[in-house]
């Protein structure tokens, strides 16, 4: 009887541990009654949202602007479609998938076709055909440190704000077909929202804000400030764009198809902020770098949130 009694009271502490645990791990019920994600849920949301964030610096790295449009972003037929938006470098607002994709993937394809052009009469052995469409273009890479992630107690959006310091190189043709490159670091922030559609997680808002870089600055690498001002790493201190682009010897991969203007004025080199197809109408005032402002975090951290309803719009 005794050992009996012994085995189902280690069966009942057995039980009681183990429902302990799994209503932990479930996060399961109760925000005012309201069920939420549990933990588990919630981790591998974050690991994911980063993920599809980080193929954004590898599409944009390899100019795939198009493929990266169908592969994280709302879908263009999809209920997100035109509630989608980009503010680019904090100067215009790309609103709607539709003009998102005209900026970032047809007008971008337009200027690497141009590129392609100008670079192909120069050297002959690079020639004009699809197969080559990004040869001559901006190489940029923005790596994502620091992610600051919260993910919706209903799981059906995320929030992340990041910093990033890029690399920007642009390459120019003499004559002679003599090649050379510059290259430039860039600072700056992006603040995404993220949501899920058919079970996806896809970029749904997203801001990107320089604090200093190329786009900052129209000077030749003043003071040797860290990676600021048009300096290029080893100090080839090219102005921002490239002196050798900017003289007109070969046309700066994308034109017009850059988010944020990286490698040329706030705006991109396809206009203004307001040009090709963006506003500037509606940008937040966010926070960008001056010596007589006191610092502050901007765009703020995402805050823990319960449903997108809740929250900011980044």
């Amino acid at each position: 009887m005794k050992s009996k009694v012994g085995h189902f009271t280690v069966f009942f502490v057995c039980m009681t541990i183990a429902l302990a645990l799994f209503a932990g791990s479930a996060s399961g019920a109760d925000k005012k009654g309201i069920k939420e994600i549990s933990d588990g849920e919630r981790a591998f949301a974050m690991m994911t949202v980063q993920n599809v964030f980080s193929k954004h610096a590898f599409y944009h790295q390899a100019s795939k602007h198009c493929e990266e449009i169908a592969d994280i972003w709302v879908a263009e037929d999809g209920p997100n479609a035109k509630t989608a938006r980009w503010i680019l470098n904090a100067s215009e607002v790309l609103q709607g998938i539709d003009k998102i994709k005209d900026r970032y993937c047809t007008k971008h394809v337009e200027g690497l076709k141009k590129t392609l052009e100008a670079l192909s009469k120069k050297v002959p052995s690079v020639k004009n055909i699809p197969e080559n469409i990004s040869a001559g273009a901006e190489y940029v890479m923005h790596t994502q440190e620091t992610p600051v992630i919260e993910v919706a107690g209903d799981g059906k959006t995320a929030k992340m704000l990041c910093y990033s310091i890029g690399l920007s190189v642009q390459g120019s043709v003499d004559e002679s077909g003599n090649t050379s490159t510059r290259s430039m670091w860039m600072w700056e922030k992006y603040a995404v929202d993220f949501i899920k559609e058919d079970g996806e997680w896809k970029i749904w808002h997203l801001v990107n804000i320089h604090d200093e870089g190329p786009s900052e600055s129209g000077s030749q690498g003043q003071g040797g400030m860290p990676g600021g001002q048009g300096g290029a790493p080893g100090g080839q201190g090219g102005a921002p764009g490239g002196q050798d682009m900017a003289q007109g010897e070969m046309p700066p991969g994308g034109q017009g198809g850059m988010p944020g203007g990286q490698g040329g004025a706030p705006g991109g080199q396809g206009g203004a902020p307001g040009g090709q197809g963006g506003s500037s109408e509606g940008v937040p005032d966010y926070f960008r770098y001056s010596p007589t402002e006191p610092l502050r975090i901007d765009p703020p951290f995402p805050e823990p949130y319960y449903t997108f309803s809740e929250t900011f719009s980044y």
